[in-house]
């Protein structure tokens, strides 16, 4: 009987020691959430005066360009713009394709960008969002130091080439500096 009170006695003590560390753990990830809820508030933007974009071939829109034609073959049907603020850097890629379909990054929203929604940009159909998160994907390795922690985010944009010249497509105003 002295032997089983001695197993009962060390079975308890494990048991206790694995609610503990169970009880360190949840706190720990109830903290880290509550710090990544709290980091992807920040980066919400709100709306503002707008700032156009402005594609480019050089810099790191000229990065992405040359990855993303990579994948979307002949050369020409990709165009790039980085904001130009600081802080979390959001790219705009803009692919050739047969009507005006907007994959948006998370956090993103089609009403933050001034533009978007008025030049008739729809949701990019379920069928084609492997496509544009290869887009997305290989756009992301092509700014260096790409971090999502940071804010950093892709906005793809499938659109006829043709339709190019007369996009008014908008950055959303930067969000403010939290003290």
């Amino acid at each position: 009987m002295h032997r089983s009170r001695k197993h009962k006695l060390i079975l308890f003590a494990a048991v206790a020691a694995v609610a503990a560390i169970a009880a360190v753990l949840a706190l720990a990830l109830h903290r880290s959430r509550s710090r990544t809820r709290s980091m992807a508030e920040s980066l919400e933007v709100p709306m503002g005066d707008p700032v156009p974009m402005e594609f480019t071939k050089t810099g790191i829109p000229g990065k992405v360009i040359e990855a993303v034609e990579m994948v979307v073959r002949p050369p020409g049907r990709v165009r790039a713009a980085l904001s130009p603020y600081p802080g979390p850097r959001w790219v705009c890629v803009v692919v050739d394709g047969a009507e005006r379909l907007a994959d948006l990054d998370q956090n993103m929203k089609a009403e933050q960008f001034p533009g978007l929604v008025e030049a008739g940009f729809k949701p990019v159909p379920v069928q084609m969002t492997r496509t544009t998160s290869i887009y997305r994907a290989v756009s992301r390795r092509a700014v260096p130091e790409y971090s999502d922690l940071r804010g950093d985010r892709v906005l793809v944009l499938l659109c006829p080439r043709s339709d190019w010249p007369r996009l008014a497509l908008h950055w959303p105003t930067p969000p403010k500096r939290r003290k």
